[in-house]
């Protein structure tokens, strides 16, 4: 963001964003003891408004909750948000409401009620300050591949950015419409320094850029969101276009959790709109180093209060940062839940697979990996060409030494994979759905 003072006529929604982005900064360096007193003091309003307000809360929570013991409330679980949702709605809201559907990537849609516009105004001031922790330069041009409209958005980066006289545009292009091929076509016919895609579309243009005959265009920096970036995805983005990937961490129930560190590749979960916990199988909190589940409290959802919701994601817990901002840190995002892998032993294990491990045996395109009840995994893979016999049993053996050897594979090769979304990607999922025909 340009901090050049020019004249500017906002309107009274904005005037509230900056407002509100603000304060949030000065949120962001507080010591964590005091932090943790604002965190303390929000969570005891937002019980107390629960348990007033919620029939469903009522019930769940005790009376005026002792906020030392906030870590032994229960774990709320989709299945409860899905079979309970009209009684955890708040029989008392000020404002409109603003109703979100999630896109059932877990297997279980679920409906959510957010307070509005404070939740638009939240969301856009934590969209300022990441901006403002990367140092984007929203006087510039911005491309967009995502699952959106086509065309030039004049108010490129935001309203509120372009009412304050910030004049980048935003580029368009639906990536459901278009095959990668094309898109990147596109892409090199830009030369704006901005991009915002998914990490798996980032990695399959950077791809592509690699192996075509045209030069890619020098990208400063790619912004993800709603898939989990690894190491591959920066790798080859820093190759293909000289650019670094700038992630975010949001969920459609509560909006932004985690940015990624202005300075490291970890990200801060955002504790002046939500709480965030990373906990061990019996909801008590890792330490720094630790893997566990994810769960949120959303701090100002008075309409439809989520307090200590699993949102079935696996999360690393990290250590204070060096950045300057004292924000929580999440080491790394580790994924949904339904990603990790049951072993034959009962044990679970995240299935760490990068194209690098399917390239090396055949032109495999994309794959997805599916694990049923009875254990057996299933990968259904498309490649530039019918696959012959020797690279299908090597993919499945490069699967049981990569998994697991005791692990049932069997490698399926489809001319398409129906993603759930059609735009957001889980490579490696388990289903309760039998597969029938498995011999």
């Amino acid at each position: 963001m340009n901090a050049d003072p020019r004249p500017g006529l906002v309107s009274p929604v904005s005037a509230e964003v900056i407002s509100v982005a603000a304060q949030l900064r000065e949120m962001e360096t507080l010591p964590a003891e005091r932090r943790d007193a604002v965190l303390n003091r929000q969570l005891a309003a937002l019980l107390d408004h629960a348990w007033t307000h919620s029939p469903f809360w009522r019930d769940r929570l005790p009376p005026r909750t002792d906020m030392l013991n906030f870590e032994d409330l229960p774990v709320l679980s989709r299945a409860d948000l899905r079979d309970h949702a009209a009684e955890m709605r708040s029989a008392h809201v000020t404002g409109g409401v603003r109703v979100a559907r999630t896109s059932g990537s877990t297997g279980m849609p679920v409906e959510i009620v957010n307070n509005e516009p404070l939740f638009g105004i939240l969301f856009a001031a934590q969209y300022l300050r990441h901006h403002a922790w990367h140092g984007f330069d929203a006087d510039r041009d911005i491309l967009s591949i995502v699952d959106t409209d086509e065309g030039v958005q004049e108010a490129g980066w935001s309203h509120t950015l372009a009412e304050l006289c910030q004049t980048g545009r935003r580029f368009r292009r639906n990536m459901a419409r278009h095959s990668p091929e094309a898109l990147l076509a596109w892409l090199l016919d830009q030369t704006a320094p901005y991009l915002i895609t998914t990490a798996s579309m980032a990695l399959r243009l950077a791809r592509l850029a690699l192996d075509g005959p045209r030069r890619p265009p020098r990208l400063e920096a790619i912004l993800t969101f709603g898939e989990v970036v690894r190491d591959e995805h920066r790798d080859a983005v820093r190759q293909a276009f000289g650019a670094r990937i700038v992630d975010s961490y949001s969920c459609e129930e509560a909006g932004w959790l985690a940015f990624q560190c202005p300075r490291h590749a970890h990200y801060h979960s955002l504790s002046s709109t939500v709480h965030v916990e990373i906990v061990d199988d019996d909801n008590r909190p890792v330490r720094a180093g630790e893997e566990g589940k994810v769960l949120v409290t959303a701090l100002h959802n008075y309409a439809m209060p989520l307090i200590r919701y699993d949102i079935g994601d696996r999360a690393v817990a990290g250590a204070p940062c060096d950045c300057g901002l004292t924000l929580p840190v999440i080491g790394e995002i580790l994924g949904r839940e339904r990603s990790f892998i049951v072993l034959p032993d009962g044990s679970r294990r995240l299935a760490r697979l990068t194209g690098e491990y399917w390239r090396t045996i055949a032109p495999v395109t994309e794959y997805r990996v599916v694990q049923y009840p009875d254990t057996g995994l299933e990968a259904f893979v498309c490649a530039d060409r019918p696959l012959a016999a020797g690279e299908v049993a090597g993919l499945a053996d490069m699967l049981r030494r990569v998994l697991h050897p005791g692990l049932d594979i069997r490698v399926t090769q489809i001319d398409s994979i129906p993603w759930e979304s059609r735009w957001k990607r889980i490579d490696v999922v388990r289903t309760d759905r039998p597969r029938e025909d498995r011999p």
